[in-house]
């Protein structure tokens, strides 16, 4: 919220964290003029991880973007080329932040593309910075973390395409095939994703995010 215009005013919010130690903490605000009543307000929070965030997404259905889904989109932006013929979406599987291969493939809810970018490097890309944007980095689509969905169909094509693979065609059909092209050697391989693709138990949209999430982070 820093910097955002509140009744006219800009707010500010001071972090203190550093100035704390672990007993009583007391602290005191004044001002030598205030020209209205002033509410002070501590919040108490406490820092998730990465993986707990998206253990919360996986586990639950409204965060996932079943294969059929995406597969619909795919149709849908082959249909609306009314004045380019679009025969094929070529899709890249390296993450557009991380330059590697992605291990949990999302897009945002609102998000009209296919292209996926990897939810780690999504989050600690906006934990890094003062500013974070909070913004889809394919369309810069406003994109909060409640917004993230895994893309099942990606995450199905990232378990049976070559492990060298990075790019693949999407058909009209919504079937999919690997781009035959130079490997690129810059870009990092991870050989196995955190999410493990859901079985036929798992039609109702479950994911298996129980396995070692933090052993796996580069």
């Amino acid at each position: 919220v820093n910097g955002q215009i509140y009744h006219g005013l800009p707010l500010t919010m001071v972090n203190i964290t550093q100035l704390l130690s672990s007993c009583v903490n007391r602290f005191s605000v004044w001002s030598e003029a205030v020209p209205m009543h002033v509410v002070p307000l501590v919040d108490e929070v406490a820092k998730v991880s990465e993986e707990e965030l998206l253990r919360w997404v996986g586990d639950n259905a409204t965060y996932v973007h079943k294969q059929e889904h995406t597969v619909a989109l795919a149709k849908a932006l082959f249909a609306e080329g009314d004045e380019v013929i679009v025969q094929d979406l070529k899709t890249s599987l390296v993450c557009p932040l991380a330059k590697r291969i992605m291990r949990v493939p999302c897009r945002g809810v609102r998000c009209r593309h296919v292209q996926c970018f990897d939810a780690f490097a999504y989050l600690a890309c906006n934990e890094s910075t003062l500013k974070p944007s909070w913004r889809c980095p394919v369309c810069s689509e406003l994109l909060l973390v409640q917004d993230i969905r895994l893309d099942l169909f990606t995450l199905d094509v990232l378990e049976k395409a070559d492990g060298q693979c990075t790019t693949v065609v999407v058909h009209a059909d919504g079937s999919w095939e690997a781009l035959d092209e130079d490997v690129d050697h810059s870009v990092i391989v991870v050989d196995e994703s955190p999410l493990k693709k859901p079985k036929a138990a798992l039609e109702g949209l479950v994911i298996d995010l129980t396995s070692e999430l933090g052993s796996e982070r580069t």
